[in-house]
């Protein structure tokens, strides 16, 4: 090993002939030029659809009509665990890639987080909010009886994302039936439970109270539409509803409308993609905001492909533009979370 100096090396006469401050200048700019780390290169992953996904143990994700949450660079990811199909648990994955998920834990277990939970009432459709004022995570979801005749929801908390979670209400919400559901967070905190209202026949949008745990007041939407799976993404001023009609596990067309107020004014129901939905129903849309462009992705379910256990879990780019809004199915593509870049 021979003795080569160090590029951030200055030789002892400096010192010795009292240029100390000199000297440590010239340390301080050498150590600046020899400490800069490259520029993080920017990663790409490739998605590709119509196959399970797998944690990095080889156990398939179990988190069907998925609902997502975002904190610094990680995706929480929470959704139905199928394995025993019909009395499916909540289980909580993260990721930074979208592509790659740890299992984290059951947030919501049979029998554990509810005695009722397993026996006479079932979860579908959980979905997580984090509260900015309490700084605590909620649950809302699907709370159902084996026949759909209980027609409620239920509401979940927990200090940690990762935390124990439990039931701080369930039943009707302000006394109407409720089924599918999610929810929405606007920018100014305000939060909504979305659901199927009155035997399916009607969208209903609940403003949550300050604290997420209980609903203040409804609006009816889409009356006698028939419309679930709602999906609500706010750009601008502008709300746009993604929603599906009610055809059990089977596919059909996913529409959109589009308005500037959440409580009124919503288009006409507009039909996008085919007209079943790519063989998916669509559970959320996340905004991959990055330092070129952001990206709008689409998530659906492929259910019973071909058992519910197997259902999985379809993504591709959707853009929005003027009040429109158009998505394409792709097998495959390339996705920088980074940049918010995406290519073929």
């Amino acid at each position: 090993m021979t003795n080569t100096p160090s590029p951030c090396y200055v030789p002892r006469r400096i010192l010795a002939n009292g240029y100390w401050l000199l000297a440590r200048r010239l340390l301080a700019a050498l150590a600046a030029v020899c400490c800069i780390a490259p520029a993080a290169t920017a990663q790409w992953v490739r998605i590709e659809n119509g196959k399970l996904w797998l944690t990095a143990e080889g156990d398939t994700v179990q988190a069907h009509a998925p609902g997502f949450l975002r904190e610094g660079d990680t995706w929480y990811m929470v959704g139905e665990d199928r394995s025993r199909e019909y009395r499916p648990d909540v289980n909580l994955y993260k990721s930074t890639d979208l592509q790659h998920w740890t299992f984290v834990r059951k947030i919501i277990q049979n029998g554990v987080t509810s005695p009722e939970l397993g026996a006479s009432r079932m979860i579908e459709r959980a979905k997580l909010l984090r509260n900015p004022r309490t700084g605590r995570y909620v649950v809302w979801c699907h709370w159902e009886s084996s026949n759909y005749g209980a027609s409620e929801a239920a509401c979940f908390e927990s200090d940690a994302v990762d935390g124990e979670y439990r039931l701080v209400w369930s039943g009707r919400p302000l006394g109407i039936k409720s089924r599918d559901c999610n929810v929405f967070q606007d920018l100014d905190g305000t939060a909504y439970f979305i659901s199927t209202t009155e035997e399916n026949r009607h969208l209903g949008l609940f403003r949550l109270a300050p604290d997420y745990l209980s609903a203040q007041s409804h609006t009816q939407l889409f009356p006698e539409q028939r419309r679930e799976a709602p999906v609500v993404v706010r750009l601008g001023g502008r709300y746009y509803m993604f929603s599906s009609a009610c055809s059990g596990w089977a596919p059909n067309q996913c529409k959109v409308s589009v308005s500037t107020r959440l409580d009124a004014g919503w288009s006409p129901l507009e039909n996008i993609g085919d007209d079943k939905a790519f063989r998916t129903q669509i559970a959320a849309v996340l905004e991959i905001r990055g330092t070129r462009q952001t990206t709008y992705l689409y998530v659906g379910d492929r259910w019973k492909d071909p058992t519910l256990a197997e259902t999985k879990t379809i993504l591709f780019p959707i853009t929005f533009h003027d009040g429109k809004c158009e998505f394409h199915y792709m097998d495959s593509f390339e996705l920088n979370l980074q940049t918010g870049e995406w290519k073929r």
